[in-house]
């Protein structure tokens, strides 16, 4: 089917789905009702076959009031039709009865999270290519909602099909105890080392400083994301702060990066420390708006040849996975305070930056495992205001 004819098709759904009643959970309640035994999972499958066909049509519901210039844009259109196709899914799949229905199900939700993988860079990019021709638009209170329920998306949809996995020791549900944030950021500071070498020929080396043998209960990929848009920012800050136009790399020593550990009775923290050249106070509130960068689009790039294949345009476009499109570091704080957590920044203008997060221990019976976090927020309130919008 057209993503046209998807559209005409599923219009009066998402109008009667989206002033529904969007059943909300927190991750405390998900720890404990999540289990790998047939009639759990089958449980399971019956809350998100009745709950997610409202929250994407919520979503959706807010695409079909953005402007057209917006709705238009190809890669806003591409993560559209991904809702449309997933709503459509979902809402037309039969009622669950059977251990076979449920096995069914399973498989369609884990075809739906992978269309659902490149929504981020897809909504980065395209909302970067709108800006370029209308400055003025602002999307943000759109994209935190988007992501807002992204997240809780992906939270429901892995944790459901990660039960599946007997074998998943060591997690309840999708947190995964006694995770290592210095084993954790350790590899990953390796590869993005790697890809900034070879992007701009060198490269900071990454020093691991404090409370390495710290651990904490929480979610990887989450762990993963706010650390790794923190260490490119100043990795990248600090190579151009130090690195002078037309030099060769080799010749130039630079500063490390340090990443120092803690763990409190509430958080493990994690401070992010850089010779980048920090930032005007100005700047430093902008950057949590989505869509601001530094990085130029024909922006110069210093390069060793032997640290790259192909052309310059491969270059660019390592360089552009390095700076992304301005998206990082907001999705960064939404992600930390999704359980409660919190993302700081101490920067010194003409020295460096310290990037401060704050991650709450997700222990089942924890504060921060029985709040209500933004998703749960957001339902809440659209809950209300559509009960008003409905009354008699």
């Amino acid at each position: 089917m057209y993503a046209g004819d998807l559209l005409l098709k599923n219009v009066p759904r998402i109008r009667e789905l989206a002033t529904q009643q969007a059943a909300t959970i927190t991750l405390g309640q998900l720890m404990r009702n999540t289990s790998s035994d047939p009639q759990s999972l089958l449980k399971q499958a019956q809350w998100l076959h009745k709950a997610l066909p409202i929250r994407f049509a919520r979503r959706l519901n807010d695409f079909l009031q953005l402007p057209y210039i917006v709705v238009q844009n190809r890669q806003f259109h591409a993560v559209m039709d991904t809702y449309l196709e997933t709503l459509d899914a979902v809402a037309s799949f039969p009622k669950l009865r059977t251990f076979k229905d449920e096995s069914a199900f399973h498989d369609v939700m884990v075809e739906q999270l992978q269309r659902h993988a490149e929504v981020v860079p897809l909504i980065s990019e395209g909302y970067w290519e709108v800006r370029q021709m209308y400055p003025h638009i602002r999307l943000d209170d759109f994209l935190d909602n988007l992501f807002t329920t992204r997240i809780s998306h992906r939270i429901l949809l892995e944790n459901y099909v990660n039960a599946h996995n007997s074998h998943s020791g060591g997690n309840t549900g999708i947190v995964k105890r006694d995770l290592s944030p210095h084993k954790m950021l350790k590899a990953h500071s390796e590869s993005l080392i790697k890809l900034t070498r070879s992007v701009y020929g060198c490269s900071p080396q990454v020093e691991f400083r404090g409370n390495l043998a710290c651990t904490l209960d929480y979610i990887p990929r989450h762990l993963t994301f706010v650390v790794q848009e923190v260490l490119k920012n100043a990795l990248r800050a600090t190579v151009e702060r130090h690195l002078p136009p037309h030099t060769e790399p080799w010749m130039v020593t630079l500063p490390d990066v340090i990443i120092e550990l803690q763990k409190g009775d509430y958080y493990v923290i994690i401070k992010i420390s850089d010779q980048g050249g920090g930032m005007p106070k100005k700047m430093q509130n902008e950057v949590w708006q989505y869509g601001w960068t530094t990085a130029e689009e024909e922006e110069d790039i210093t390069l060793d040849p032997s640290t790259w294949p192909g052309s310059k345009t491969n270059a660019a476009k390592r360089k552009k996975e390095l700076c992304g499109y301005g998206f990082g570091l907001p999705l960064t704080r939404l992600f930390a305070q999704y359980f409660g957590g919190e993302v700081f920044m101490q920067a010194i203008p003409g020295h460096g930056t310290d990037m401060y997060l704050l991650l709450n221990h997700l222990k089942e019976g924890a504060p921060s495992t029985e709040m209500v976090d933004p998703s749960t927020a957001l339902a809440e309130t659209e809950n209300t205001s559509h009960s008003i919008e409905n009354a008699p």
